[in-house]
């Protein structure tokens, strides 16, 4: 009789009833099908959304409704699982290897000159800095001898906010624009080996407004059409500000670095960096001729962003 009057406890069916619809509710946000703004910029915090259902499923449990608590789980972690479990690749070349570095530095890094300093005697092929200052060119001046950069020299302008060094030849650069000075990408070529490599750098607009998120799908889609139509090898590279899981985002996963091992890059809490705290938006893409040997995602201080460092070779 007691437990049948626990059961029937006003407060344990008030209880039930929130953590059945806050549950519901974060299952459908997660996987809701739509493509509109909000739709695409709530889908975008999938992970942290279906924690909150995961959380929901375990009250219910406490709270004796055991199929729907289980079941809450389940579909959580089969929406959970595609995002945070790699697969194993097993992909293995023996080829010359070029070692890119990518980083959105954050236009007052007040540490940049301390990292330049660090990256400027590392071991690297290309290294990509996104959301640089013009105020900082000079602090460039140390790889003039060294690399060969663009958005360096004045009447490139530091387009975009992006500067790309290279200690291979950079024999081919073009600043694409779509809406001026606005909105474009950068596509430059280098020499790899015997072979052209051509790089697509781009950093979209943060979809933080509809107009944002237009522009920024407007990019993206320009970026796909022009990998799609690029004969030889390529890559994009940059903070794309998408999660490879929104329906704009139009490469395959093993395409991409988020494919080869599960990250986030984007770390916007000083405190509390784990996984659950940010989102996987800086990218690099390849075509299927170039292989992704390894990666590694580090933090860069003074930037909300983490560093992608990653070794790619043909196949």
């Amino acid at each position: 009789m007691f437990k049948a009057s626990a059961n029937n406890n006003p407060q344990n069916s008030f209880l039930r009833v929130i953590f059945i619809c806050v549950a519901t509710v974060c299952i459908a946000l997660a996987f809701n099908p739509f493509t509109h703004f909000y739709a695409d910029v709530l889908a975008s915090l999938k992970i942290q959304i279906l924690c909150i259902a995961v959380g929901c499923g375990c009250v219910l449990l406490l709270l004796k409704l055991y199929k729907l608590g289980a079941a809450t789980i389940i579909i959580c972690a089969l929406g959970l699982g595609p995002v945070l479990i790699t697969l194993p690749i097993t992909d293995s070349v023996q080829a010359r290897v070029l070692s890119i570095k990518q980083i959105n530095v954050n236009y007052s890094n007040k540490y940049l000159t301390a990292h330049l300093s660090r990256l400027r005697d590392e071991k690297w092929d290309v290294l990509i800095l996104q959301e640089f200052s013009d105020k900082n060119r000079d602090l460039l001046s140390q790889f003039v001898t060294s690399t060969d950069m663009f958005g360096y020299e004045e009447v490139e302008g530091i387009p975009y906010g992006m500067v790309v060094l290279s200690r291979i030849p950079m024999v081919y650069k073009q600043q694409v624009k779509l809406d001026g000075d606005k909105l474009g990408y950068l596509k430059l070529k280098f020499i790899y080996g015997d072979r052209l490599l051509t790089a697509f750098v781009a950093h979209p607009p943060s979809p933080r407004t509809q107009l944002n998120w237009q522009n920024r799908n407007a990019l993206l889609a320009a970026l796909n059409k022009a990998t799609q139509q690029e004969q030889g090898l390529w890559i994009v590279a940059g903070d794309l500000n998408i999660v490879p899981w929104s329906s704009y985002f139009e490469w395959e996963q093993k395409q991409t670095c988020f494919g080869h091992s599960r990250y986030t890059s984007f770390m916007p809490f000083e405190k509390g960096r784990f996984i659950l705290m940010g989102l996987p938006i800086d990218h690099c893409v390849m075509s299927e001729q170039v292989l992704l040997q390894s990666l590694a995602v580090t933090d860069f201080k003074g930037s909300d962003h983490k560093m992608l460092s990653y070794k790619i070779s043909i196949k």
